[in-house]
């Protein structure tokens, strides 16, 4: 075990700065899309628009979208910078590969849950400065509770008794993490997989998902769970065909 800390530690090191550094990016760009559509819908409509409203059409959820994908790629490269030397350190520890895949899966889910986080804080902290801006009467608790019932985006960040939904934001951390630990350790042995890609834009545009969407999210966790039980199995088989 020590062994496999000893190369997981610089890597998750790193990567956790790195994975901060782009959830307070994103965080930024949220803010400045939020405040852009709030203030400029109601200096020319003269109108206060809802918060779910205000939600849409600042692009939030596109802002999650493409710091996830960033997220994801900066996981990948702990594994695929200096390949070789990666390949060889490994095997002159003697350490599995298949262990310290799962293990930097792990890690790699958590900090997709760090992410996560981040930016249901962020949402929160946005959407408590709406209510803020609007007469004592119109600002309540209830009317938080509405908005992340009924905005897509805010629904799927804070799931609250939507469990389906949650199981699905955590399966996906760990599926993805597990993918994207999956992936160097095929591109170290010359194998050619891309399947990663597609599974990442996926969880990132399809992450938005209302009350009613439990049709919708019960395929996304059928395809997760069978993606995740592939790249596992996919990394012990071929591992064993080439001992």
């Amino acid at each position: 075990m020590k062994r496999c800390l000893s190369v997981l530690t610089p890597a998750t090191r790193l990567s956790v700065w790195k994975v901060l550094l782009l959830s307070a990016l994103t965080v930024g760009v949220q803010i400045l899309l939020f405040l852009a559509a709030f203030w400029g819908w109601g200096s020319t409509e003269h109108i206060t628009p809802s918060l779910e409203e205000t939600v849409r059409v600042s692009g939030l959820s596109l802002a999650f979208a493409a710091g996830l994908v960033l997220v994801c790629a900066v996981l990948v490269l702990p594994g695929t910078e200096r390949g070789a030397k990666t390949g060889y350190t490994l095997r002159r520890l003697a350490v599995d590969e298949r262990v310290i895949v799962m293990l930097w899966g792990g890690v790699n889910a958590l900090l997709l849950l760090l992410f996560w986080g981040v930016q249901t804080a962020a949402a929160l902290a946005l959407a408590r400065y709406y209510l803020h801006t609007l007469p004592a009467e119109f600002s309540n608790h209830q009317s938080l509770f509405f908005a992340f019932s009924r905005a897509p985006y805010l629904h799927a960040l804070l799931p609250m008794w939507d469990w389906g939904l949650t199981v699905r934001n955590v399966l996906g951390c760990a599926v993805l993490g597990l993918s994207i630990a999956a992936l160097p350790f095929h591109w170290r042995h010359g194998r050619k997989a891309w399947s990663t890609f597609p599974l990442v834009i996926l969880a990132a545009f399809t992450f938005p998902c209302g009350m009613d969407g439990s049709a919708a999210y019960g395929v996304q966790l059928i395809i997760l769970c069978m993606t995740g039980i592939l790249t596992t199995f996919g990394v012990w088989r071929r591992h064993e065909d080439e001992e």
